[in-house]
């Protein structure tokens, strides 16, 4: 007959296996916690209130385009960033923003110089093949939509 030896309870495979599934939990926890207060959500503002109060004034610049019944349609052409206004406006140079869909850190701003009247081009910077939110803009109107580069897309005011 074989007797059966008291083992200490550390050298049983059971305790091991059974104490390793929390400390797993306890492991992903730690590090989803050290992931969020190392990167800040730049979605989230401290200053929503005012962020919410300015929401007017852009909508004050996009009835502004409406009521001229402008829009505009951008692509990406070799190097270059091509714009054309359905009509001739008044500036020379107009402002384009580029919101990266994943990080702001990645949005980029571009100023688009005037070659014909209502046509508008700029040097390409490197671009992410991603869907950019759009915001073409001067101080009375802004045109509005969605983007990846190497399409072509129509801006609406209202967007």
């Amino acid at each position: 007959m074989h007797s059966l030896r008291n083992r200490p309870w550390y050298r049983e495979p059971w305790p091991w296996f059974l104490m390793a599934l929390p400390l797993a939990a306890v492991i992903a926890s730690l590090y989803t916690l050290f992931l969020a207060t190392r990167n800040a959500d730049s979605v989230v503002t401290d200053h929503y209130y005012r962020r919410g109060l300015a929401v007017g004034g852009d909508i004050e610049r996009e009835r502004y385009a409406q009521a001229l019944h402008l829009d505009g349609t951008i692509r990406d052409a070799g190097g270059r960033i091509d714009l054309r206004l359905n009509q001739t406006v008044s500036d020379p140079v107009l402002r384009l923003r580029l919101r990266h869909p994943l990080s702001q850190s990645k949005d980029v701003e571009i100023l688009l110089s005037r070659i014909a009247p209502g046509d508008y081009e700029a040097v390409a910077p490197r671009l992410d093949a991603v869907r950019y939110r759009v915001h073409l803009e001067t101080a009375e109107w802004r045109l509005a939509g969605v983007w990846k580069p190497g399409d072509a897309v129509t801006l609406f005011p209202g967007v």
